[in-house]
């Protein structure tokens, strides 16, 4: 029953969003070969197992908006069904069921199950790693355990690189199994060979990956992390959206009853203690260690904490299970409290206001629409600019004409146009540059050709853009998004070309309705 609610709360809606900048990127990546994928992405800012594994599954059931965004979506009840064989490993029946019914309700974690990007599929391996490691701890004579906790931590790196912190929680239950005085521990030798094996595992992406961290290239759009922030993180995570319309105490709250759940969980019977420790530094020491760090570096983003979130369920299900002992009117309550809050968030992230990054994009920008309206209107010949790279890659998957269109860029103060660099989403541009890169609408000819203008929001500035002989006759409008079709002024046409016959003269109609 969890299980089926888990899928529907994942596949409810979910080709309902557009595409974006950034599952475009994740789209047009897959279409290459994995070694095509593993040199494109050592000049992004990621690991390429996410995209190896995409590619697989687009040749299979193709590159559809349901059929991509389902890695996300199976890969997030693959961590619940983690979540629960953890749960039954560590604490009571009661408590699994209940954090297995939270956890397929949890909205951070439906949010990014929606969307194609890595961030469910690293928590399916960290959550994979972490009932390994639990079964390591509980037989350490078993050599499946540390085989299995090896693999999937390697996984988990060649998927993201936030995966090092839970690193930090795996040390830390393992420090905490042997200094709890347990009957059986994995030998210190044992745990440094495993640890070993991952690293070696992961030797062929060490040199792209600290040639990304020496760059530091692709952070710049995470803002400084403030004090509110950081306090409303777990409102963030729940709630989802519309924090405005509350005061700063209700946003606190769900932070200050989770650091009370976690110490009622972390006070349950002493020989559940270090699992309890591995449930609770699950979801801190993750959020506390990125905070230090952007104190220094702002890198505190909601999407790649979405595998720690994993764990708030479990931390409330251990607290109240605990408390249904002796207060179960109490524990109930609370319990419908908290189901009603993650009510809420579901009803914003299908809404679509849930305030993640991409959301306002994904509702109102309605490329797909533009660009389908497009496709019918587009005449053999046309040109096609894109206004610039974050509405190019989303036109390029969405694309049915088979005109390989101009990208809009600007000229640096030194004046190279902006976007020759090979980083980002600049690497998938299709080579070579000079016959895409577009930025002088003087030398291009209209004889016998249209051009359509596309852009995700319009600017009164791109007025300006266009020479004055190009005529506007038709405008395809679908939410923020809108595609202007010029064609070439009769009165400016070459006097050998017969106006009459000419494509583009036939096309203009200067009635009021499309001037």
């Amino acid at each position: 029953m969890v299980i089926a609610i888990a899928l529907f709360a994942r596949f409810h809606s979910i080709t309902v969003p557009v595409i974006w900048y950034d599952e475009a990127y994740s789209l047009l990546l897959a279409e290459g070969s994995p070694a095509f994928i593993w040199t494109t992405t050592a000049r992004d800012v990621h690991p390429p197992l996410y995209y190896v594994l995409l590619h697989f599954w687009m040749v299979l059931f193709g590159n559809g908006v349901l059929a991509a965004r389902s890695v996300s979506a199976l890969a997030d009840v693959g961590t619940l069904l983690l979540c629960i064989k953890l749960m039954s490993l560590v604490t009571t029946r009661r408590a699994t069921w209940i954090a297995a019914l939270l956890l397929a309700l949890l909205p951070i974690s439906v949010r990014y199950s929606q969307e194609v990007r890595m961030y469910t599929l690293l928590g399916f391996w960290l959550m994979g790693a972490t009932v390994a490691l639990v079964c390591w701890l509980k037989a350490p004579e078993q050599k499946r355990y540390p085989v299995f906790y090896v693999l999937l931590m390697a996984a988990a790196f060649y998927t993201h690189y936030f995966a090092v912190l839970c690193v930090l929680v795996h040390w830390l239950c393992w420090w905490r199994a042997r200094e709890g005085g347990r009957s059986t521990v994995i030998p210190f030798r044992a745990w440094v060979v495993a640890n070993s094996a991952i690293v070696v595992l992961y030797l062929p992406w060490m040199p792209f990956f600290i040639d990304q961290l020496l760059r530091m290239d692709g952070l710049e759009w995470i803002p400084p992390l403030t004090w509110g922030a950081a306090l409303t993180f777990v409102w963030q995570l729940v709630m989802m959206g519309e924090s405005a319309s509350y005061s700063s105490l209700w946003r606190v709250l769900p932070s200050v009853l989770i650091v009370v759940c976690a110490a009622a969980a972390l006070f349950k019977a002493h020989h559940e203690r270090p699992f309890s420790v591995l449930l609770v530094g699950y979801f801190f020491v993750p959020v506390l260690t990125v905070f230090l760090v952007s104190l220094i570096v702002p890198v505190f983003n909601a999407r790649y904490l979405v595998f720690a979130a994993a764990a708030l369920p479990l931390i409330v299900a251990l607290a109240l299970d605990t408390w249904s002992q002796r207060h179960t009117v109490v524990a109930a309550t609370a319990m419908a409290f908290v189901l009603l809050a993650e009510v809420h968030g579901l009803s914003a992230v299908y809404a679509q206001t849930d305030e993640m990054n991409g959301t306002s994009i994904r509702k109102d920008a309605r490329l797909d629409a533009v660009v389908a309206s497009l496709g019918r209107e587009v005449r053999r010949g046309d040109e096609i600019i894109v206004d610039n790279l974050y509405w190019y890659l989303p036109f390029m998957y969405y694309n049915p004409t088979g005109i390989q269109p101009k990208l809009y860029v600007v000229k640096t103060p030194t004046g190279t146009l902006w976007g020759t660099a090979e980083y980002g989403g600049w690497a998938l541009i299709p080579r070579p540059l000079h016959l895409i890169l577009f930025n002088d609408f003087s030398v291009l000819k209209l004889n016998g050709r249209r051009i359509w203008w596309v852009t995700g929001y319009a600017r009164p500035e791109h007025d300006a853009l266009f020479p004055k002989h190009w005529k506007q006759v038709l405008v395809l409008k679908e939410g923020d998004s809108e595609a202007r079709l010029f064609v070439l002024d009769a009165a400016s046409l070459p006097l050998e070309v017969d106006v009459r016959t000419h494509p583009s003269a036939q096309q203009y109609n200067p009635s009021p309705g499309n001037r």
